[in-house]
């Protein structure tokens, strides 16, 4: 996948057909893979290239309504390299590129492609100024190239949608945000030395810095995480929280992982990814040590529990 960063109304160098999957594709959840595979689709039968054609920043943020973003962009592109696209074009979405009209938008898409054999768009998406246009106003408008309409997804008769997923990570439903999504949760971290003490209690952890905010609610998780891109997953049960036990001062957002699997604790700094495939329980704070480590025991059981249905069929 080649990626292209565009301004304005450049032109985009890709010199053949192309068909366009077009949003802004917080998440790459089942209903934007929806998208992305119907452009993909079409694209081979007119011979064409296949491209994702999105905007950054995240068009909330300019338009002054900010919303938490599912996916940071790295995890989005990474996402997007997945799904098999030739090429990730983003429309650089500024406060001059927000005042477009909906049939300036056309243009400027007709502008920027030296042949564009077709777009497709979801059953919701909007654009141009103040949201004017929607998929029909861009089939009607349309000349020389294809326009297709993806119907809503659902998932146990709830649409599938970024701001649904994003209510589901809220309250802990973790399984129906990862079914929706079409992959689990996860993020992008490194390993930080902590205060150690988990270790004092008999169960070590890896601390995760992480930069980006996440949608998750406070709470222990099943988790399975890995070193690098590319190495094996182990499973574990995390912690997503500010230690209310063992917090002093300004509570701070934390996420420490204890180990289900033997693995050799590598060291500072090292790239992990932690995927949240079940909530377990709220996080809550203790009386006594002795309480605190009863319920990682019982947290660890549980955790072990799920992860033998998980090859039943019972959970993502």
């Amino acid at each position: 996948m080649e990626r292209i960063i565009t301004t304005g109304d450049d032109f985009v160098s890709i010199n053949q057909p192309v068909v366009l999957a077009m949003g802004a594709f917080d998440g790459i959840h089942i209903g934007h893979q929806a998208v992305i595979v119907a452009a993909k689709n079409k694209a081979q039968q007119l011979n064409a290239l296949s491209a994702v054609y999105s905007f950054w920043p995240h068009p909330s943020i300019i338009l002054n309504c900010p919303k938490q973003l599912i996916l940071p962009r790295v995890q989005k592109v990474e996402r997007l390299k997945n799904l098999g696209i030739d090429y990730f074009i983003e429309q650089e979405f500024t406060e001059m590129f927000a005042e477009t009209t909906a049939s300036d938008f056309i243009f400027l898409l007709r502008k920027k492609f030296h042949y564009l054999a077709g777009v497709c768009v979801g059953e919701n998406f909007k654009f141009g100024k103040n949201c004017e246009g929607d998929s029909l106003f861009l089939r009607n408008l349309s000349q020389n190239f294809i326009v297709e309409i993806q119907k809503f997804v659902f998932f146990e008769n709830q649409r599938v949608s970024s701001s649904n997923i994003r209510k589901c990570l809220h309250d802990g439903h973790i399984d129906r945000a990862n079914r929706m999504l079409g992959y689990p949760y996860y993020i992008l971290g490194t390993l930080c030395i902590g205060r150690r003490i988990a270790r004092t209690l008999g169960y070590p952890t890896l601390n995760v810095h992480f930069e980006n905010d996440l949608l998750l609610k406070f709470g222990v998780y099943l988790v399975r995480y890995r070193f690098g891109r590319y190495s094996e997953y182990f499973w574990g049960v995390g912690n997503f929280g500010v230690r209310p036990t063992f917090f002093e001062g300004v509570p701070k957002v934390h996420l420490e992982v204890h180990s289900l699997d033997p693995v050799i604790f590598h060291s500072q700094h090292e790239p992990i990814e932690v995927q949240f495939w079940s909530y377990i329980r709220e996080e809550k704070r203790f009386a006594s040590q002795e309480l605190l480590v009863k319920q990682i025991y019982h947290d660890t059981i549980i955790a072990r529990h799920r992860i033998s249905h998980l090859f039943k069929g019972d959970m993502i």
